[in-house]
């Protein structure tokens, strides 16, 4: 049995890297307002072009690999066994390096901008850090040492973005063209990893150990790890997916809906501000959907069907509320928020459309979460390659006839289907309860919180940027105490749901009418 003592330093470990964490995703989220004012719309699509690239090595090393390795060994891995793993990841990283490295050019050309080929090459550089910042954040994890990799994590962000800021100077001061200022912003990721490896390294938490002798079988499951780095990726990477696939297809397809190659670019990077809007979202639903899959977890291996489908029951409605909130709050407040934060309000009506993403994909990261703790691999694997495909058909038949409008269609259809298949799985293990007036009720909350943001937007004007902002900071309160009345009078969650919420002991005060 674990003391008290060991509770609590897990428990703090945890509050620690949801810190490092939510501050790595505002990071994350802010710099392409600045990006964007400056450099332009084509500034930021020839960065947004390249960026899923790099997302791919942050999801691998911040999250997939280090949760696959703490799945694996636990607190039981040898140094042998970090070593083997350590190496072949590392093989993989430099394989893929080299890949993109060498064929940057024929990658660019199937994007349809040559232009992005420096860029394409500086992207590469990120993944010779992989296996390193994987498998050392993955020890750390797996030993509740948190501090150190959320450490790691934010000073990889710190420095990235430190490095977008000198682009942009150098943009400003030197004349450089958008695509030279994104080599060397796409550069900053390549220097954060290298940072952060170092930061890792120094503390040498295992001895880089080989098997004694040839014959001497270390033995990994890497089967399990495979499977296991992929489902936590998935998870992760979805937005990056679908971004992955509009940079290979928009321009062309805009481009064959008659637009030149200047307003294709200029389209898409407009449609691209709308990847800083949902990380915005994001940050609220991922940091309070997960708390009770541990929880959850332990009910399994008890086989205790009551907590189990209690605990799924939860998750599921907490999910739903800061998803659906966070996604029609931004429908609400986007507007402004384009005009403030872009200095122009183009396309705010795709964009608006393009904001259902946080929803869905919220429920598709609990519904992965709820299917993983039941070991149900094929499910969310189908469930993926659906929503993928479904997404590049949409891409080609509506970007032609509606523009960027038939972008956001596809993103949003495209992960509805996705949704769709991996909650018919899901409903074949949980049994969820009282879902009909949960809905009813969210609904209600809804159309009061779209009436009272719009009031509280429509008290206080937009006359320029800084009132803009004023209005935004208003709208969002007026938004927040509108779910705090539905939890409390309108008893959206319950008592149990409440509990496992920050502050929820206080919410269910205020209910019960106590202070």
């Amino acid at each position: 049995m674990k003391s008290k003592d060991d509770k609590n330093t897990a428990f703090n470990g945890v509050v620690v890297l949801t810190i490092a964490l939510v501050i790595v995703k505002i990071l994350s989220a802010i710099y392409r307002v600045p990006y964007q004012n400056i450099l332009g719309d084509e500034g930021l699509y020839a960065y947004q072009q390249i960026y899923p690239i790099v997302a791919l090595g942050v999801i691998l090393t911040m999250n997939a690999i280090p949760s696959a390795v703490t799945q694996t060994f636990g607190t039981h891995g040898e140094s042998r066994h970090y070593t083997k793993v350590l190496l072949r990841l590392q093989l993989i990283s430099t394989a893929f390096f080299l890949v993109v490295f060498i064929g940057a050019k024929w990658v660019a050309l199937l994007m349809g901008d040559t232009n992005l080929t420096p860029m394409l090459r500086a992207a590469s550089f990120s993944f010779l850090f992989v296996g390193i910042l994987g498998v050392y954040r993955g020890y750390y994890q797996a030993h509740q040492h948190m501090t150190v990799p959320a450490i790691s994590q934010v000073i990889e962000q710190v420095i990235r973005v430190v490095i977008i800021i000198i682009a942009i100077v150098l943009f400003m001061t030197q004349q450089w063209s958008v695509y030279t200022a994104g080599t060397v912003a796409i550069i900053g990721s390549a220097v954060g990893f290298l940072a952060s490896s170092i930061f890792l390294m120094q503390g040498k938490p295992f001895k880089l150990k080989q098997a004694k002798k040839p014959n001497d079988k270390t033995i990994v499951e890497w089967k399990k790890l495979s499977m296991a780095i992929i489902i936590f990726a998935v998870s992760q990477l979805i937005v990056i997916v679908w971004q992955v696939i509009d940079s290979f297809t928009v321009i062309h397809a805009l481009q064959n809906a008659g637009l030149n190659f200047q307003e294709a670019t200029t389209q898409k990077g407009i449609f691209d501000r709308g990847a800083s809007f949902i990380q915005m979202g994001l940050i609220v639903t991922t940091t309070f959907c997960f708390v009770l899959i541990p929880m959850l977890t332990d009910a399994i291996k008890a086989r205790n069907n009551i907590l189990i489908n209690r605990y799924a029951n939860a998750s599921i409605k907490i999910t739903v509320m800061f998803s659906v909130a966070a996604g029609i709050g931004l429908i609400n407040l986007l507007p402004v928020m384009n005009s403030v934060f872009f200095k122009n309000d183009s396309l705010t009506g795709t964009l608006s459309l393009y904001m259902l993403t946080v929803i869905c994909v919220s429920l598709i990261m609990m519904d992965i979460a709820l299917l993983q703790v039941k070991n149900q691999v094929r499910p969310v694997l189908f469930a993926f390659i659906t929503g993928v495909v479904s997404k590049v058909i949409l891409n080609v038949m509506l970007i032609p006839q509606l523009l960027m409008l038939g972008g956001s269609i596809s993103t949003v259809i495209s992960l509805i289907i996705f949704t769709l298949v991996l909650h018919y799985h899901v409903l074949k293990h949980y049994k969820f309860q009282m879902m009909k007036k949960f809905v009813i009720k969210l609904g209600a909350t809804m159309v009061m919180l779209s009436v009272a943001v719009q009031l509280g937007m429509w008290l206080v004007p937009t006359q320029s940027r800084i009132t803009g902002l004023i209005e935004l900071v208003v709208a969002a309160i007026i938004g927040v105490l509108v779910i705090i009345f539905a939890i409390v009078r309108m008893h959206l969650l319950s008592y149990r749901e409440l509990k496992h919420l920050p502050l929820g002991d206080k919410l269910y005060h205020m209910k019960r009418g106590k202070h």
